[in-house]
């Protein structure tokens, strides 16, 4: 999801200022997307000025806070938005790309020792995320119990192939390696 209609989505249940807004945000991509303070804010004020949302002020004069509610267009454009199926399939955007191409394809211990380390951060992430499914599992079911199953699904999924990918390229540097010192 974008972070725009993230906010969109969120603040089309109830208004929220942004704190409640960057915490609720937090809830929904369980943890899987980190958005800072920042993009909230500055995603808020494109969306008042694209007439998708409105500020209003709430609370007493000296203890008065901004509170974000959507418009009619914001409505429409959310709701579009729900329908449609994603334009372009997620990029493979990840450091450990970039790292290895940058790397001396000669130097086969320092690129596997890499690999190795990051297999290890995956494992024990896919280890955090079974934790969580198990707890989530222990819960009494309703649809947003559902959606972060499917969320915890998705990730574990996605950490496996990284994993697999990894031992792959792992195969592939020592066969490397190999037939090189055989030349």
């Amino acid at each position: 999801m974008s972070v725009k209609h993230g906010l969109l989505g969120l603040l089309a249940k109830q208004p929220q200022n942004g704190y409640e807004l960057k915490n609720s945000f937090d809830e929904i991509a369980g943890g899987f997307w980190d958005v800072n303070f920042g993009q909230i804010y500055t995603t808020i004020d494109r969306l008042i000025k694209d007439g998708l949302a409105v500020s209003v002020s709430e609370g007493d004069e000296g203890a008065e806070r901004r509170v974000y509610q959507i418009t009619p267009k914001g409505v429409k454009e959310f709701k579009d938005w729900l329908v449609k199926p994603m334009v372009k399939v997620r990029p493979l955007r990840d450091e450990i790309f970039v790292k290895l191409a940058f790397m001396d394809p000669l130097d086969k211990e320092a690129m596997l020792q890499l690999l190795a380390e990051q297999r290890q951060m995956y494992l024990a992430k896919m280890a955090e995320l079974t934790r969580k499914k198990y707890l989530l599992s222990r819960q009494a079911a309703n649809r947003d119990i559902l959606m972060t199953d499917l969320l915890l699904d998705a990730a574990l999924f996605h950490a496996d192939a990284d994993i697999k990918w990894f031992e792959h390229c792992e195969a592939k540097i020592r066969d490397f390696s190999e037939n090189e010192d055989d030349e």
